[in-house]
């Protein structure tokens, strides 16, 4: 990301923060330090509380936890990184080209001594390497995760259909599933502006042989792949999907099922806590599967990391996050959202096994939990990629989720909103080198 793509989300960052939904900035004691996170279900924010309460007693360091939607954490952070001050320790952006951009800018710490100090034999290698650029651990992740497709077993065994493997068996399944009258939506494909929708419409291009940039790291996007992918997409929105899908980004995808509003939804393994929390009904009819896919299975493959920006009180934030990492705090970070992320720490894994919610539910869990070879980075499209330093911009601009809605919304020919795309992405990452 280019120093006036700073500027710019930060313009719009200081409007939402005069509107008083930013960050906000508390006065600071002696020994205090800001931690910002996206990840704020009421129930993570109860473990969030309690990680702080017991680092505060082992370390005399009060932490001030901020909480962002996750559409917003970037363009926030980015303001705050412009004014100098941007807070000491991240959990969960997910984004590590953003990140890798601050670490160029010399604006976080390597944190490769905390892995060691903890076992690095202990982590998932390419979960570390998914956070290490140019020879530095510029994060260090906690968990991983990818979406999956959430299926009513009970609506399938109703409609006399099969769970879905390929997206032509998807199609022809939600075509029996589907029942608007009764309240019955058979899919949510998410076409908001938002991240959501990005992730899932690159997933289904990776998935029908796209890419977003070839191995040049030269964008990608305008090939017949992503035209058949955005064509099926756009037409799962439009047919399938509830008539506000034009605006969903994650919490309403996930709400769509856990409300009993869908059939399926695309998701990842939180849904799990929010069946537990609202509807536990569900329980016992709820399965997931990979996503069905085109030519491959293709999903996209995130990290919850933790990072430490530069600052006078950077050690401190070090602190924190070896804290965080050690094994009693990692499982209960899992805790609430048991499904939703697997540890990245080999010997946390077990714990995460015998809960019981993971015993009790083998249907739902095991497409979370298991490893999956489909999980893709967006930074590394493929083993012969170099890591991906113009994606953020991509992201930054919501291209992706904008060629969705030119389709969904605006009536465009899929040909021309690709096309579209394309010639914005090669714009949007002209001018950014490694």
């Amino acid at each position: 990301m280019l120093r006036r793509d700073f500027v710019r989300m930060a313009g719009a960052a200081g409007v939402a923060l005069t509107a008083g939904i930013g960050f906000g900035r508390p006065a600071r004691a002696a020994k205090s330090i800001r931690f910002a996170t996206p990840e704020a279900d009421p129930s993570q924010i109860k473990s969030w509380e309690k990680i702080f309460g017991d680092f505060t007693k082992a370390a005399s360091i009060e932490v001030k936890p901020e909480f962002a939607k996750w559409d917003d954490l970037s363009r926030k952070l980015a303001a705050d990184i412009v004014a100098g001050e941007p807070p000491e320790v991240v959990a969960g952006s997910s984004k590590p080209g953003f990140v890798a951009d601050a670490a160029k800018r010399g604006l976080v710490i390597d944190l490769a001594s905390v892995v060691d100090e903890l076992g690095r034999d202990d982590f998932s290698a390419s979960a570390l390497g998914a956070w290490q650029f140019k020879g530095m651990q510029m994060a260090v992740p906690y968990g991983q995760q990818w979406p999956v497709l959430w299926c009513r077993t009970d609506l399938f065994a109703e409609a006399g259909v099969e769970i879905p493997e390929t997206w032509d068996d998807y199609k022809a399944a939600c075509e029996k599933l589907h029942n608007p009258d009764k309240g019955i939506y058979a899919a949510v494909f998410p076409a908001g502006r938002t991240w959501n929708t990005h992730i899932q419409s690159l997933s289904h291009i990776w998935s029908a042989g796209g890419l977003l940039f070839d191995e040049k790291l030269d964008v990608a996007l305008d090939s017949p792949e992503t035209v058949k992918a955005i064509r099926y997409y756009a037409e799962m929105v439009k047919r399938f999907s509830p008539p506000d899908a034009a605006n969903y980004g994650f919490r309403e995808a996930a709400a769509a099922y856990t409300t009993g509003r869908s059939a399926t939804t695309l998701y990842w393994g939180r849904v799990l806590s929010h069946l537990y929390r609202d509807k536990k009904e569900l329980l016992k009819v709820s399965k997931t599967v990979h996503i069905p896919r085109d030519k491959v299975h293709r999903t996209s493959l995130h990290f919850d990391e933790l990072y430490v920006h530069k600052s006078k009180n950077q050690d401190m934030g070090r602190q924190l996050v070896k804290f965080m990492l050690g094994g009693d705090q990692m499982f209960r970070l899992m805790t609430p959202v048991i499904g939703h992320v697997v540890p990245t720490r080999t010997s946390v894994v077990p714990r995460l096994q015998e809960h019981d919610w993971i015993r009790t539910n083998p249907d739902i869990v095991t497409a979370l939990i298991a490893p999956n070879d489909a999980a893709v980075s967006a930074l590394k499209e493929s083993p012969a990629h170099p890591f991906n330093y113009k994606y953020d911009a991509v992201v930054s601009k919501n291209i992706l989720p904008d060629m969705v809605q030119k389709v969904v919304v605006g009536g465009d020919t899929v040909e021309s909103a690709v096309s579209w795309a394309h010639k914005e992405a090669v714009d949007a990452t002209k001018d950014i080198s490694g």
